[in-house]
């Protein structure tokens, strides 16, 4: 099967989106280990994780569709587009390679490498999740002139509801998430490429988006101590069985909360992309353009930034702030100690630490080995082909 060769035109807003949305994956998974201990990094975590993967998600939505319009407009044809496997393999073997890396780096750590071959609990969910998309929503093209995509979007939503009744679909192949997210996924690539870049960019949606994130914002701000358990929702991965440990009646009203959870992420992702400009922004906008290479390398980072470094209790020591690894447990705000100033300069060394490890995992050297495995899947559709 041969490949196309498409030429493209970057959207900077897009781009700027992801690059944005990538820090903030670093940044989250930078301050995960510390929820427990301390209420600033608690809020911040709540903030970056109601919306940041919905929004990878929805995006990735509206790229798939954009090249379906690309390679129609090549070919000069109404008829269906093929179906992309140099993409599926693609995302597959950039999944298990991801996969290896981690056990690699966990092992050479001294930690319990946990290697599964058909689940996935970690970071390459994501990729795994973009390979399934490509299988799934090639399928529903061929139902595209007879189903609305309202009704498309309405049976994702009751599919998202209604998998977390099933505790036993879990993380085999990374199913619960792909289910969950499926209506993000949908929304993005059934909304209108051109009409969604006009309304993004309209100034009355940015001045509302600029009201929506201040008010998230400050919302997680007041209310972390009791709201953060929500993050777990917007995971898409824990069943309503898990989440009755945290949420009473949460098998009971959970296809609501669901549902409601992605309309909060919606509204989120919608203002986040409404406020950022549609412009290119130099190194930022070519950071939003290479995000796979910077989400491969910088998880390894953050496990040596947490053990053997503790480098964020190290930050808050050194700005006078105390910190007892011996007390971190279920308690919240236990271990860190003193001022609250010292956590902030902390924060700010921190986040610091996460804007440059991204852009330094977005230089062009780091596309290695992502490049090749995206190629490998080409290859290995030109030879099946």
């Amino acid at each position: 099967m041969s490949t196309l060769n498409i030429p493209k035109k970057r959207i900077y807003k897009y781009d700027n989106v992801k690059a944005l949305l990538i820090l903030l994956v670093v940044i989250g998974h930078m301050t995960t280990d510390y929820v427990s201990d301390q209420g600033t990094v608690r809020w911040i975590t709540l903030w970056i994780y109601s919306f940041h993967m919905p929004a990878f998600i929805f995006i990735s939505g509206l790229m798939h569709k954009r090249y379906i319009s690309e390679e129609k407009a090549a070919k000069g044809i109404r008829g269906e587009t093929r179906l992309r496997w140099d993409k599926v393999w693609g995302f597959f073997f950039c999944a298990y390679g991801l996969k290896i890396f981690l056990q690699v780096t966990r092992t050479m750590m001294g930690q319990n490498p946990n290697w599964h071959w058909i689940a996935e609990p970690g970071i390459p969910w994501y990729l795994f999740v973009m390979a399934e998309y490509e299988l799934l929503f090639y399928f529903t093209r061929k139902i595209d002139d007879k189903v609305k995509p309202w009704i498309v979007i309405l049976v994702a939503f009751a599919a998202s509801a209604v998998v977390g009744y099933f505790p036993i679909i879990g993380d085999t192949f990374c199913l619960s998430r792909m289910i969950n997210f499926l209506p993000i996924y949908a929304i993005g690539y059934y909304m209108d490429m051109k009409s969604a870049l006009n309304w993004f960019s309209n100034k009355w949606a940015a001045c509302a988006g600029g009201v929506v994130v201040i008010i998230s914002i400050l919302v997680c701000k007041f209310s972390s101590w009791g709201m953060y358990g929500w993050r777990k929702w917007f995971t898409g991965r824990r069943s309503y069985e898990f989440l009755e440990d945290f949420f009473k009646n949460a098998v009971q009203n959970g296809w609501w909360i669901r549902i409601l959870v992605w309309l909060v992420a919606l509204i989120l992702t919608f203002a986040i992309v409404a406020v950022i400009p549609d412009k290119d922004l130099g190194f930022i906008t070519t950071v939003g353009a290479r995000t796979i290479q910077v989400y491969f390398w910088h998880r390894p980072v953050c496990y040596l930034l947490r053990e053997p470094l503790r480098f964020f209790p190290k930050l808050v020591m050194m700005f006078g702030g105390t910190y007892d690894h011996a007390l971190v447990g279920p308690t919240p705000g236990h271990a860190f100690g003193g001022s609250s100033s010292a956590i902030i300069f902390a924060l700010i060394v921190y986040f610091a630490v996460a804007i440059a490890m991204t852009a330094f995992f977005s230089l062009k050297i780091f596309e290695h080995p992502t490049k090749e495995l995206m190629a490998l899947g080409k290859k290995l559709t030109q030879k099946t082909g």
